[in-house]
């Protein structure tokens, strides 16, 4: 069963908050600069350029691609980020490029194929903006190969044209951000136990059409309470106030995106140790 709440909430990007009066404990960790970074990042995630639209899929796409489409796509460029090892982050920063490409530019009659073009040319950007050494990695005709697209060229052609659809702006903060954002101080039992669950519940928010129109920080947070509270399952205990200031949210400001994801990852919340 998920979590009960008394007050949902909808999901809307809460407000920023820096947290100027830090906790004893939480002052003695962090640096005098670090509430300027999550400022910064928290900004940075409500830019409007670095932002996909909420319903890109009507109003751009006008229903030529579906929400299980979509979600295909996601499935087939995480086997692809698997396949060839890529780094951490590559998955969420190539969702989002094409989150934000569709945001910008409707598909051709063949969108199937230009879709799963999208998604690789995605995963070339964003792998490489992760590590430079998936230059090495990875190559246009090794990708044209992968994804049975005609030619190397198409990939490169692809890659050039979402650059510059995406206005050059890359580094944008995912949820795979956050999480690590928010997990910095972590102890190291949590590091262990948490982690890793709140890391596949911010993976599986990615095949959910829902979550493009929440912010990636509200998603980290969502997951590390949605993790903490799979495994001791006392919402009193899955938030405290250490948390809310590492995170900038309390627990009412993250119901309305922990119920939406306990619809999609209830296999994972039920079996958190699997």
């Amino acid at each position: 069963m998920p979590p009960k709440f008394s007050k949902p909430a909808a999901p809307a990007p809460a407000p920023v908050s820096c947290v100027a009066a830090a906790s004893t404990k939480r002052q003695r960790l962090c640096l005098d600069y670090e509430d300027d970074i999550h400022c910064n990042l928290r900004l940075r995630e409500k830019n409007a350029e670095e932002r996909p639209l909420p319903d890109y899929l009507k109003k751009v796409q006008q229903d030529r691609v579906s929400e299980s489409e979509r979600a295909s796509l996601v499935g087939w460029m995480d086997k692809f980020v698997r396949d060839h090892d890529l780094a951490d982050g590559t998955l969420h920063h190539a969702v989002a490029y094409v989150d934000r490409v569709l945001s910008v530019r409707s598909l051709t009659a063949d969108s199937g194929y230009e879709l799963r073009l999208l998604g690789a040319a995605a995963i070339f950007v964003a792998a490489k903006y992760e590590d430079q050494r998936a230059v090495w990695k990875l190559k246009a005709d090794k990708i044209a190969s992968y994804g049975e697209f005609t030619t190397g060229k198409e990939v490169l052609d692809m890659e050039r044209e979402m650059v510059e659809a995406l206005g050059y702006q890359l580094g944008g903060p995912t949820a795979h951000t956050f999480l690590g954002h928010f997990m910095r101080y972590a102890e190291e039992e949590d590091k262990t136990m948490i982690l890793p669950l709140a890391t596949r519940l911010v993976d599986q928010s990615l095949l959910d059409y829902t979550c493009v129109r929440i912010l990636p920080s509200v998603v980290a947070a969502s997951a590390i309470f949605l993790a903490r509270w799979a495994l001791n399952p006392v919402v009193d205990l899955a938030w405290n106030m250490e948390l809310e200031e590492l995170t900038g949210y309390n627990c009412s400001d993250l119901t309305a995106c922990v119920l939406v994801m306990c619809v999609f990852s209830g296999s994972i919340i039920c079996n958190p140790r699997s």
